[in-house]
């Protein structure tokens, strides 16, 4: 069942040529700066823009990482980075406008989606801050609010053509890859990875008179989103999508205040500190043994986890609870560093599970991701009513 709808902008919603569209930012930005003492931004902010899209740190969302990237460069701080960015497309990202053009059916496709009550995402390369993407919506006739999620160079923790940013959008918005539908014009930054994950795609011919007729009539078909596809389970999709879930962390908790990672918002439930507490015990004492085992031992048996306690009797493992954070993160990436050591024939090797009955490794590295989404998904309506 598709619950969610990610959709591409730049030529899939709006027209917006690549490569004039890159030329006339590099002018504009180099004209911009080069009366300014600060101009040496420049190469470094082009560069930075082109790392975003290497495997790095995913404690730092896309604006920090360009920042951090920019200040190293140049010398400079970055506060004063952030305000010399910031003051340009305030200024001057309106020079843009002239460059867009709206595509035929783009906003009725939008309207029918939320009508449709499904999650629809702006899955925009994540290169720019809210506004700017808010200004080209605008700029193509498209409606500015309403969506589940808008990503942006502020919110988001990779970028195209890392699988491992539809990963982060799918753990965001609460729904599994498999739940999710990809739109977009790109094979190599929109189809291609988006499928790595898991997710159903469509591809879009921007150069028709009408690009998005086929889309609707799809997705106009009586039954359509009902339709579940089970996800067919390969090894590449195991490391993005755990990378993914770990930037869909690092998001939802971001400005967290102190006094809510002790609220018990939800009626016995656990509080933020419980749910985070319980992903770091779970890595060290569930997820990894269990993998671990299937790999070292021949077809064993894997009993259920114990059940974790009630929150009234859960001793939270820490009362720094970025520090748990951080530990978990820390405890994921030696599991990745494992995953990524290990032979091809090795996914396949089996278990018996005392609730899932057989099993591969490869699907008990799915169910970890998945582990992860749910508890994700758990912080975001726990962090949703805390006050």
């Amino acid at each position: 069942m598709i619950k969610a709808v990610l959709l591409d902008l730049d030529n899939t919603l709006i027209l917006n040529p690549d490569t004039s569209f890159a030329h006339s930012f590099l002018a504009l930005l180099t004209e911009y700066f080069q009366s300014k003492p600060n101009q040496d931004i420049v190469p470094a902010f082009v560069q930075g823009l082109r790392s975003l899209a290497i495997n790095r740190d995913i404690r730092s969302t896309n604006a920090q990482a360009l920042i951090q990237a920019i200040s190293e460069h140049t010398g400079r701080q970055p506060g004063e980075v952030a305000t010399a960015i910031y003051q340009f497309y305030q200024e001057r990202f309106n020079a843009f406008e002239s460059l867009i053009q709206p595509v035929r059916g783009a906003a009725d496709l939008i309207e029918s989606l939320f009508q449709k009550k499904v999650a629809v995402v702006i899955a925009t390369n994540p290169l720019h801050p809210l506004e700017a993407v808010e200004q080209r919506l605008r700029w193509g006739g498209l409606p500015s609010d309403g969506y589940a999620l808008i990503t942006h160079s502020g919110n988001m923790h990779f970028a195209k053509p890392d699988p491992a940013y539809y990963a982060e959008i799918a753990a965001r918005v609460g729904v599994e890859p498999d739940e999710a539908l990809m739109i977009g014009d790109s094979f190599t930054n929109d189809i291609q990875p988006a499928q790595t994950v898991g997710m159903q795609v469509i591809a879009v011919e921007p150069k028709v008179d009408d690009p998005l007729y086929e889309v609707r009539r799809c997705l106009d078909e009586p039954g359509w989103f009902e339709l579940s596809v089970p996800p067919h389970l390969k090894p590449e999709m195991i490391e993005p999508e755990m990378r993914g879930n770990l930037g869909a962390l690092y998001g939802i908790l971001e400005g967290v205040k102190p006094h809510f990672w002790l609220q018990h918002s939800i009626p016995n439930e656990w509080s933020l500190i419980q749910i985070v507490c319980h992903l770091l015990a779970s890595e060290h004492e569930v997820q990894f043994p269990r993998l671990l085992r299937i790999r070292n031992e021949d077809n064993p048996f894997l009993q259920n986890a114990p059940t974790p306690p009630d929150p009234e009797h859960f001793t939270p493992c820490d009362e720094d609870g970025w520090n748990v954070v951080a530990q978990f993160v820390e405890a994921r990436q030696r599991t990745l560093q494992w995953l990524a050591q290990l032979k091809s024939n090795e996914w396949s090797r089996r278990a018996r599970h005392s609730t899932f009955g057989l099993t591969t490794l490869l699907e008990m590295a799915h169910f970890t991701a998945q582990h992860d989404r749910l508890h994700i998904n758990q912080i975001c309506q726990t962090l949703g009513r805390c006050e």
